[in-house]
């Protein structure tokens, strides 16, 4: 199967350019020393994590609830360029989608809202829905 669907990664790049920082030298032989603060170090690890150009802007998660009910919540990424508008395409998507996979005929949309939670370090655009299907 190899790499196929798996997304490239960033981390060995990064790693190997710390690694090359670390055993820098000046010109003129003496060691070069740079101090970074723990918090710096952590908050740039965080950045690090959260921010891929090429992951999924939305995180969707399905719930069924029970006689062709299903929840859909779906949380964006922090960070991202863009995205801000998509999450009701997304969400139509992800609808029939269930609606293919569990071969319901039609469907109906409940409920659906969108907003930003307060979180900690950064807000988050969240997006909820709730459809009922019918066989």
């Amino acid at each position: 199967m190899g790499n196929a669907g798996r997304r490239p990664s960033c981390r060995p790049a990064a790693l190997a350019l710390a690694m090359m920082l670390a055993a820098c030298k000046s010109i003129d032989g003496s060691d070069v020393t740079a101090s970074i603060p723990l918090d710096v170090a952590a908050l740039g690890a965080g950045l690090f994590i959260d921010i891929d150009p090429i992951a999924p802007n939305w995180r969707v998660e399905q719930f069924d609830l029970g006689n062709g009910r299903y929840a859909v919540a779906m949380t964006k990424r922090r960070f991202t360029t863009g995205g801000d508008g998509e999450s009701p395409q997304i969400f139509r998507r992800r609808v029939d989608q269930i609606q293919r996979e569990q071969g319901f005929a039609a469907h109906e949309v409940i409920e659906y809202s969108e907003g930003i939670e307060s979180s900690w370090p950064i807000a988050q655009r969240v997006s909820r829905g709730v459809v009922q299907f019918v066989r």
